[in-house]
């Protein structure tokens, strides 16, 4: 390979290194700061201030700071997936394997940041209509997923992985979402949280096996 044509090479990679690494530490702070702020009292500036680099570099990256909200829910959502997707589940029985979903995401779902990301997405609803949406249904079809792998793979023991599995999720959140959304204070024990699943999936099993 020609001299020149390998350094080039080699600066177009840590050019997009670069570029990757400023994009990252961007959507870093700005979850941050959207957390603490909200959406409207939220400053661009704050972001570039904890981030680094330069207002200009923001938005080559991100258009404006919608740009910018649109990719940190993005963002947020897919850590959401991945925090409640068990490493594998496949392995275990029906009840167990429910029950370690169940644990994930209901666990998931209260955490601090989920909590108030989720305030600020219901609350710019109306600002954001189609996000208010996207982030609704693809993220319950993402999460719905988890659980209908996992009852496929034991569907001999399941009828109609497909519909029940929007029923699980429900249970699994029941009134422990809503309850931590109003009140900041409210907090559900590692023993107490075990002991909800394990009803909902009793619960759930009982009606989704067949007879």
């Amino acid at each position: 390979m020609n001299d020149n044509v390998g350094r080039d090479i080699e600066g177009d990679a840590r050019h997009v290194d670069r570029g990757v690494a400023r994009r990252h530490a961007f959507l870093l702070a700005a979850r941050e700061v959207f957390l603490e702020q909200g959406y409207e009292e939220a400053s661009v500036n704050d972001v570039v201030r904890r981030a680094g680099g330069s207002l200009a570099t923001l938005y080559a990256q991100f258009g404006n700071k919608e740009g910018l909200f649109l990719a940190v829910a993005q963002d947020q959502h897919e850590r959401f997936v991945q925090a409640i997707t068990p490493e594998c589940v496949d392995h275990l029985k029906l009840e167990d394997g429910l029950q370690a979903i169940g644990e994930r995401y209901l666990a998931a779902l209260l955490t601090r940041d989920n909590l108030a990301f989720f305030r600020i997405i219901v609350g710019e609803g109306r600002k954001f209509p189609q996000l208010l949406q996207r982030y609704m249904a693809t993220g319950a079809d993402k999460v719905r997923a988890v659980v209908v792998d996992f009852l496929k793979s034991h569907a001999t023991q399941v009828e109609n992985p497909d519909m029940v599995a929007s029923y699980f999720l429900e249970l699994m959140r029941s009134r422990h979402q809503y309850r931590a959304l109003s009140d900041e204070n409210y907090v559900l024990s590692d023993k107490d949280l075990a002991q909800h699943v394990r009803t909902g999936v009793r619960f759930f099993l009982n009606g989704a096996l067949p007879r």
